[in-house]
Protein backbone atom coordinates (compact mmCIF):
# COMPACT_ATOMS: atom_id res chain seq x y z
CA UNK A 1 0.00 0.00 0.00
CA UNK A 2 2.67 2.44 0.59
CA UNK A 3 4.46 1.98 -2.58
CA UNK A 4 1.27 2.86 -4.36
CA UNK A 5 1.14 5.57 -2.47
CA UNK A 6 4.20 6.83 -3.05
CA UNK A 7 3.48 6.32 -6.99
CA UNK A 8 0.54 8.04 -6.83
CA UNK A 9 2.45 11.18 -4.99
CA UNK A 10 5.44 10.59 -7.83
CA UNK A 11 2.66 11.12 -10.42
CA UNK A 12 0.76 13.77 -9.37
CA UNK A 13 4.13 15.81 -9.31
CA UNK A 14 6.15 14.68 -12.14
CA UNK A 15 5.39 16.82 -14.72
CA UNK A 16 7.34 19.35 -12.60
CA UNK A 17 10.15 17.66 -11.56
CA UNK A 18 11.04 15.67 -14.67
CA UNK A 19 12.23 18.83 -16.01
CA UNK A 20 15.78 19.37 -15.68
CA UNK A 21 16.18 20.96 -12.28
CA UNK A 22 18.66 24.31 -12.15
CA UNK A 23 22.24 24.49 -11.41
CA UNK A 24 23.42 24.65 -7.37
CA UNK A 25 26.43 27.04 -7.27
CA UNK A 26 29.33 25.59 -5.43
CA UNK A 27 32.89 23.98 -5.64
CA UNK A 28 35.02 26.84 -3.38
CA UNK A 29 37.76 25.32 -1.06
CA UNK A 30 36.60 25.15 2.98
CA UNK A 31 37.87 27.15 5.37
CA UNK A 32 40.56 24.33 6.38
CA UNK A 33 42.57 25.67 3.15
CA UNK A 34 45.96 27.39 4.32
CA UNK A 35 45.86 30.92 3.23
CA UNK A 36 49.54 29.98 2.07
CA UNK A 37 48.02 28.12 -0.93
CA UNK A 38 47.92 29.66 -4.08
CA UNK A 39 44.27 30.10 -5.30
CA UNK A 40 43.53 30.38 -8.95
CA UNK A 41 41.05 32.47 -10.08
CA UNK A 42 39.46 30.42 -12.96
CA UNK A 43 38.45 27.23 -10.32
CA UNK A 44 35.11 27.06 -8.65
CA UNK A 45 33.62 29.79 -6.19
CA UNK A 46 32.80 29.03 -2.72
CA UNK A 47 28.69 27.14 -3.27
CA UNK A 48 25.81 30.11 -3.28
CA UNK A 49 23.09 27.95 -4.31
CA UNK A 50 21.03 24.82 -5.13
CA UNK A 51 18.24 23.84 -7.44
CA UNK A 52 15.21 24.97 -6.67
CA UNK A 53 13.58 23.33 -3.57
CA UNK A 54 11.34 20.42 -4.61
CA UNK A 55 7.94 20.97 -5.56
CA UNK A 56 6.98 17.06 -4.25
CA UNK A 57 5.52 16.68 -1.82
CA UNK A 58 6.49 14.33 0.15
CA UNK A 59 5.18 10.47 0.11
CA UNK A 60 2.26 9.79 2.37
CA UNK A 61 2.79 7.09 5.41
CA UNK A 62 1.09 3.89 4.99
CA UNK A 63 -2.71 4.31 6.34
CA UNK A 64 -2.71 0.36 7.26
CA UNK A 65 -5.81 -0.34 5.11
CA UNK A 66 -3.67 -3.08 3.88
CA UNK A 67 -5.40 -5.31 0.86
CA UNK A 68 -8.91 -5.06 0.15
CA UNK A 69 -10.94 -8.54 0.67
CA UNK A 70 -10.73 -11.40 -1.85
CA UNK A 71 -13.78 -12.97 -3.78
CA UNK A 72 -16.21 -14.88 -1.41
CA UNK A 73 -15.76 -17.88 -3.37
CA UNK A 74 -12.04 -18.35 -3.03
CA UNK A 75 -10.92 -21.01 0.09
CA UNK A 76 -7.77 -18.82 0.49
CA UNK A 77 -9.32 -15.11 1.21
CA UNK A 78 -13.21 -15.95 1.77
CA UNK A 79 -12.14 -16.86 5.45
CA UNK A 80 -13.45 -20.78 4.95
CA UNK A 81 -10.50 -23.31 5.78
CA UNK A 82 -9.52 -25.49 2.82
CA UNK A 83 -9.49 -28.61 4.48
CA UNK A 84 -7.22 -30.13 1.41
CA UNK A 85 -4.37 -27.31 1.58
CA UNK A 86 -1.26 -28.43 3.88
CA UNK A 87 -0.62 -25.93 6.81
CA UNK A 88 1.98 -23.22 5.97
CA UNK A 89 5.11 -23.61 8.07
CA UNK A 90 5.32 -20.06 10.00
CA UNK A 91 8.00 -17.95 9.37
CA UNK A 92 10.56 -17.00 11.83
CA UNK A 93 10.47 -13.67 12.95
CA UNK A 94 13.10 -11.30 11.03
CA UNK A 95 15.93 -10.36 12.96
CA UNK A 96 16.25 -6.56 13.53
CA UNK A 97 20.07 -7.51 13.75
CA UNK A 98 20.35 -9.38 10.67
CA UNK A 99 19.67 -6.23 8.99
CA UNK A 100 22.38 -3.87 10.63
CA UNK A 101 25.68 -3.69 9.34
CA UNK A 102 28.64 -3.66 11.78
CA UNK A 103 30.71 -1.14 10.54
CA UNK A 104 33.61 0.56 12.74
CA UNK A 105 34.92 3.75 12.46
CA UNK A 106 37.71 4.06 10.39
CA UNK A 107 40.10 6.91 11.39
CA UNK A 108 42.43 6.94 8.56
CA UNK A 109 40.75 6.87 4.97
CA UNK A 110 41.47 8.67 1.95
CA UNK A 111 40.41 8.11 -1.85
CA UNK A 112 42.30 6.53 -4.18
CA UNK A 113 41.49 10.30 -6.47
CA UNK A 114 43.00 12.01 -3.55
CA UNK A 115 46.45 9.92 -3.42
CA UNK A 116 46.88 10.42 -7.62
CA UNK A 117 46.00 13.67 -7.37
CA UNK A 118 48.43 15.20 -4.48
CA UNK A 119 50.95 11.81 -4.24
CA UNK A 120 51.82 9.20 -1.78
CA UNK A 121 54.31 11.11 0.23
CA UNK A 122 51.31 13.41 1.07
CA UNK A 123 48.78 10.91 2.15
CA UNK A 124 51.56 9.11 4.33
CA UNK A 125 51.87 12.04 5.87
CA UNK A 126 48.33 12.79 6.76
CA UNK A 127 47.56 9.65 8.54
CA UNK A 128 51.08 10.26 10.77
CA UNK A 129 48.99 13.29 11.54
CA UNK A 130 45.79 10.97 11.88
CA UNK A 131 47.77 8.95 14.17
CA UNK A 132 49.22 11.45 16.37
CA UNK A 133 45.55 13.42 17.12
CA UNK A 134 44.43 9.39 17.89
CA UNK A 135 47.72 9.45 20.53
CA UNK A 136 46.75 12.77 21.75
CA UNK A 137 50.37 14.01 20.79
CA UNK A 138 50.77 17.44 18.81
CA UNK A 139 53.50 16.44 16.49
CA UNK A 140 53.74 14.58 13.43
CA UNK A 141 56.72 13.08 10.97
CA UNK A 142 56.05 15.75 7.80
CA UNK A 143 58.81 16.12 5.21
CA UNK A 144 58.42 19.97 4.78
CA UNK A 145 56.23 22.51 5.08
CA UNK A 146 55.33 22.58 1.57
CA UNK A 147 53.12 19.11 2.54
CA UNK A 148 52.27 20.14 5.83
CA UNK A 149 50.14 23.33 4.10
CA UNK A 150 48.70 21.19 1.56
CA UNK A 151 47.94 18.04 4.45
CA UNK A 152 46.59 20.39 6.86
CA UNK A 153 44.19 22.60 4.38
CA UNK A 154 42.90 19.82 1.58
CA UNK A 155 42.98 16.43 3.86
CA UNK A 156 40.87 17.01 6.90
CA UNK A 157 37.71 18.09 5.93
CA UNK A 158 37.41 15.29 3.68
CA UNK A 159 39.18 12.77 5.09
CA UNK A 160 38.50 13.37 9.05
CA UNK A 161 35.38 16.16 8.79
CA UNK A 162 35.88 16.26 12.57
CA UNK A 163 39.37 17.12 12.75
CA UNK A 164 38.32 20.85 11.48
CA UNK A 165 36.92 21.65 15.17
CA UNK A 166 39.90 20.17 16.89
CA UNK A 167 42.76 21.42 15.53
CA UNK A 168 44.52 24.36 13.56
CA UNK A 169 48.11 24.67 12.35
CA UNK A 170 50.65 25.72 14.85
CA UNK A 171 51.85 28.93 15.89
CA UNK A 172 54.75 29.55 13.60
CA UNK A 173 52.43 29.40 10.51
CA UNK A 174 55.78 30.43 8.49
CA UNK A 175 57.65 27.44 9.73
CA UNK A 176 55.57 24.84 10.77
CA UNK A 177 58.15 21.69 9.86
CA UNK A 178 61.44 21.15 12.14
CA UNK A 179 63.61 18.71 11.48
CA UNK A 180 61.27 16.32 10.03
CA UNK A 181 58.31 17.26 12.42
CA UNK A 182 55.51 18.70 11.80
CA UNK A 183 53.45 20.39 14.76
CA UNK A 184 49.92 21.36 15.18
CA UNK A 185 47.78 23.34 17.79
CA UNK A 186 44.64 21.67 19.71
CA UNK A 187 41.54 24.22 19.42
CA UNK A 188 40.17 22.39 22.66
CA UNK A 189 41.81 20.44 25.25
CA UNK A 190 43.34 16.87 24.07
CA UNK A 191 40.87 15.30 26.44
CA UNK A 192 38.15 16.77 25.40
CA UNK A 193 39.45 16.22 21.59
CA UNK A 194 39.91 12.30 22.40
CA UNK A 195 35.85 12.60 23.69
CA UNK A 196 34.66 14.40 20.72
CA UNK A 197 36.34 11.61 18.59
CA UNK A 198 34.70 9.05 20.31
CA UNK A 199 31.14 10.87 19.66
CA UNK A 200 31.90 11.58 16.11
CA UNK A 201 33.10 7.33 15.73
CA UNK A 202 29.73 6.86 17.04
CA UNK A 203 27.41 9.16 15.35
CA UNK A 204 29.28 7.65 11.64
CA UNK A 205 28.83 4.17 12.90
CA UNK A 206 24.82 4.69 13.58
CA UNK A 207 24.50 6.62 10.46
CA UNK A 208 26.60 3.26 8.65
CA UNK A 209 25.23 0.63 10.36
CA UNK A 210 21.58 1.49 10.19
CA UNK A 211 21.57 2.46 6.59
CA UNK A 212 24.01 -0.55 5.28
CA UNK A 213 24.28 -4.23 5.66
CA UNK A 214 27.38 -6.23 5.87
CA UNK A 215 26.37 -7.68 2.62
CA UNK A 216 25.76 -4.88 0.77
CA UNK A 217 27.73 -4.45 -2.86
CA UNK A 218 29.67 -0.99 -3.30
CA UNK A 219 26.70 -0.31 -5.84
CA UNK A 220 24.08 -1.09 -2.98
CA UNK A 221 25.80 0.85 -0.46
CA UNK A 222 26.00 3.90 -3.11
CA UNK A 223 22.55 4.23 -3.31
CA UNK A 224 21.47 3.44 0.42
CA UNK A 225 23.46 6.17 1.47
CA UNK A 226 22.02 8.42 -1.47
CA UNK A 227 18.64 7.58 -0.17
CA UNK A 228 19.69 8.76 3.24
CA UNK A 229 20.75 11.94 2.27
CA UNK A 230 17.77 12.44 0.45
CA UNK A 231 15.21 11.76 3.39
CA UNK A 232 17.72 12.90 6.24
CA UNK A 233 19.37 16.12 5.23
CA UNK A 234 17.84 19.83 4.12
CA UNK A 235 19.65 22.54 2.24
CA UNK A 236 20.21 25.95 3.73
CA UNK A 237 19.21 28.02 1.59
CA UNK A 238 20.56 31.07 3.89
CA UNK A 239 24.31 29.83 3.38
CA UNK A 240 24.28 29.92 -0.11
CA UNK A 241 23.39 33.58 -0.66
CA UNK A 242 25.59 35.19 -2.50
CA UNK A 243 25.49 37.36 0.48
CA UNK A 244 26.36 35.57 3.03
CA UNK A 245 29.81 34.72 4.30
CA UNK A 246 29.78 31.23 4.51
CA UNK A 247 33.42 30.05 4.63
CA UNK A 248 34.27 30.44 8.39
CA UNK A 249 31.77 27.33 9.27
CA UNK A 250 30.89 25.35 6.20
CA UNK A 251 31.86 22.03 6.70
CA UNK A 252 30.86 18.38 5.77
CA UNK A 253 31.24 17.93 9.94
CA UNK A 254 28.36 20.30 9.22
CA UNK A 255 25.88 18.24 7.63
CA UNK A 256 26.99 15.21 9.62
CA UNK A 257 25.75 16.65 12.61
CA UNK A 258 23.27 19.24 11.99
CA UNK A 259 21.69 17.96 8.49
CA UNK A 260 21.80 20.94 6.92
CA UNK A 261 24.43 22.39 4.31
CA UNK A 262 25.44 23.39 0.59
CA UNK A 263 26.11 21.03 -2.14
CA UNK A 264 30.17 21.32 -1.31
CA UNK A 265 29.25 19.91 2.20
CA UNK A 266 27.21 17.44 1.40
CA UNK A 267 29.20 15.83 -1.47
CA UNK A 268 32.47 15.67 0.94
CA UNK A 269 30.40 14.26 3.35
CA UNK A 270 28.56 11.79 1.26
CA UNK A 271 32.44 10.80 -0.26
CA UNK A 272 33.21 10.68 3.20
CA UNK A 273 30.65 7.99 4.44
CA UNK A 274 31.46 6.02 1.30
CA UNK A 275 34.95 5.50 2.29
CA UNK A 276 34.17 4.71 5.74
CA UNK A 277 32.13 1.90 3.99
CA UNK A 278 35.09 0.98 2.16
CA UNK A 279 33.66 2.67 -1.23
CA UNK A 280 36.00 4.91 -3.39
CA UNK A 281 34.90 8.33 -3.17
CA UNK A 282 35.76 11.60 -3.59
CA UNK A 283 34.48 15.07 -4.88
CA UNK A 284 33.97 16.73 -8.39
CA UNK A 285 33.24 20.41 -9.22
CA UNK A 286 32.23 22.06 -12.60
CA UNK A 287 30.68 25.23 -13.76
CA UNK A 288 27.01 24.95 -15.44
CA UNK A 289 27.80 25.88 -18.98
CA UNK A 290 24.42 28.70 -19.43
CA UNK A 291 25.45 30.52 -16.66
CA UNK A 292 28.82 29.79 -15.19
CA UNK A 293 27.06 28.89 -12.19
CA UNK A 294 29.73 26.71 -9.84
CA UNK A 295 28.62 23.24 -8.27
CA UNK A 296 30.34 20.03 -6.59
CA UNK A 297 29.13 16.56 -6.31
CA UNK A 298 30.68 13.42 -5.80
CA UNK A 299 33.18 10.90 -8.01
CA UNK A 300 32.93 7.56 -7.26
CA UNK A 301 34.45 4.10 -8.84
CA UNK A 302 32.67 1.18 -8.70
CA UNK A 303 33.62 -2.44 -10.08
CA UNK A 304 36.65 -0.34 -11.17
CA UNK A 305 34.16 2.20 -13.17
CA UNK A 306 33.70 5.72 -12.49
CA UNK A 307 30.79 7.32 -11.84
CA UNK A 308 28.70 10.84 -10.71
CA UNK A 309 26.43 10.91 -7.89
CA UNK A 310 24.92 14.39 -6.92
CA UNK A 311 23.50 13.90 -3.32
CA UNK A 312 22.32 17.26 -3.07
CA UNK A 313 20.05 17.21 -6.06
CA UNK A 314 18.14 14.21 -4.70
CA UNK A 315 17.25 16.09 -1.95
CA UNK A 316 13.16 16.99 -2.05
CA UNK A 317 13.33 15.00 -4.82
CA UNK A 318 11.10 11.93 -3.80
CA UNK A 319 13.77 9.78 -4.65
CA UNK A 320 14.88 10.81 -7.91
CA UNK A 321 17.40 8.60 -9.44
CA UNK A 322 18.14 10.81 -12.25
CA UNK A 323 21.67 11.67 -9.88
CA UNK A 324 22.89 8.52 -8.93
CA UNK A 325 25.36 6.46 -11.00
CA UNK A 326 26.09 9.24 -14.02
CA UNK A 327 27.97 8.73 -16.59
CA UNK A 328 29.80 12.28 -18.14
CA UNK A 329 27.11 12.90 -20.82
CA UNK A 330 24.36 12.40 -18.16
CA UNK A 331 25.99 14.76 -15.63
CA UNK A 332 26.38 17.26 -18.65
CA UNK A 333 22.77 16.57 -20.23
CA UNK A 334 21.08 16.89 -16.45
CA UNK A 335 22.01 20.01 -15.40
CA UNK A 336 25.23 21.48 -18.01
CA UNK A 337 28.54 20.61 -16.19
CA UNK A 338 30.70 19.78 -18.78
CA UNK A 339 33.09 17.25 -18.96
CA UNK A 340 35.69 19.63 -20.06
CA UNK A 341 35.37 21.56 -16.81
CA UNK A 342 35.77 18.96 -14.04
CA UNK A 343 38.08 19.56 -11.46
CA UNK A 344 38.45 16.47 -9.18
CA UNK A 345 39.18 16.40 -5.25
CA UNK A 346 41.03 20.21 -5.31
CA UNK A 347 40.40 23.26 -7.55
CA UNK A 348 43.86 23.92 -6.88
CA UNK A 349 45.29 22.37 -10.37
CA UNK A 350 47.90 24.93 -11.37
CA UNK A 351 49.60 23.06 -8.26
CA UNK A 352 48.31 19.38 -8.50
CA UNK A 353 47.42 18.51 -12.08
CA UNK A 354 44.61 16.58 -12.15
CA UNK A 355 44.51 13.13 -13.86
CA UNK A 356 41.78 12.85 -17.25
CA UNK A 357 39.23 11.07 -15.42
CA UNK A 358 36.54 9.58 -17.39
CA UNK A 359 33.21 8.07 -16.83
CA UNK A 360 31.74 6.65 -19.82
CA UNK A 361 29.98 3.25 -18.55
CA UNK A 362 26.63 4.06 -19.00
CA UNK A 363 24.74 0.67 -17.18
CA UNK A 364 22.35 2.95 -15.54
CA UNK A 365 21.25 4.77 -18.51
CA UNK A 366 17.61 2.52 -17.97
CA UNK A 367 17.07 4.66 -14.40
CA UNK A 368 17.57 8.34 -15.15
CA UNK A 369 14.89 10.47 -14.82
CA UNK A 370 12.80 7.81 -12.39
CA UNK A 371 12.12 7.50 -8.77
CA UNK A 372 12.89 4.50 -6.75
CA UNK A 373 10.37 2.59 -4.94
CA UNK A 374 12.12 -0.53 -3.38
CA UNK A 375 15.91 -2.73 -3.81
CA UNK A 376 15.46 -6.28 -2.92
CA UNK A 377 18.81 -7.01 -2.24
CA UNK A 378 18.62 -11.25 -2.16
CA UNK A 379 17.39 -10.83 -5.71
CA UNK A 380 19.43 -7.99 -6.52
CA UNK A 381 16.14 -5.94 -8.42
CA UNK A 382 16.11 -2.53 -7.90
CA UNK A 383 12.04 -1.30 -8.57
CA UNK A 384 11.82 2.15 -10.17
CA UNK A 385 8.65 4.18 -11.54
CA UNK A 386 8.54 6.32 -14.30
CA UNK A 387 6.20 7.49 -16.59
CA UNK A 388 4.69 6.99 -20.04
CA UNK A 389 4.39 9.66 -22.71
CA UNK A 390 0.69 10.36 -21.99
CA UNK A 391 2.00 10.48 -17.98
CA UNK A 392 0.88 7.30 -17.13
CA UNK A 393 3.05 6.03 -14.33
CA UNK A 394 4.71 2.36 -15.20
CA UNK A 395 6.60 0.36 -12.44
CA UNK A 396 9.93 -1.32 -13.80
CA UNK A 397 12.40 -3.51 -12.24
CA UNK A 398 16.54 -3.29 -12.84
CA UNK A 399 18.53 -6.44 -12.48
CA UNK A 400 22.00 -4.93 -10.90
CA UNK A 401 23.02 -8.42 -10.24
CA UNK A 402 26.36 -7.64 -12.24
CA UNK A 403 26.60 -4.58 -9.91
Amino acid sequence: MKREKKILCLLCAAALLMLVPAGCAAGGETSGTPASDPVSASEPAPDTGKPAAGTEPAAPEDDGEGLGPGEPDDPATSGEPDETAEPDEPEPPEDPEALRGHYRFQPKVCSSYMTAVFGETMTETWFNLVDAVMAGEDTFACPDDDTYNWVMGQYRDRCFPLLVQLIDYCYERDDPVKDGVGSFVYLVPPEEAAARIGEFAALVEEILNSTLRDDYSDFEKALALYLYFSHHYVYDYESARPDVSALDYLSSYRVLTTGTGICQEFSTAYSYLLLQAGVDASTMGGHRSSDGEAHRWSYVNINGHNFHIDPTYVLDSNDSLSYFMMDDEQREFADGYSREGFVICSHYSQDHPHPDYTAEDDSFREIWGSYFVEMDHEQHLLTYVTFSEGWEEVVRTFDYSGW
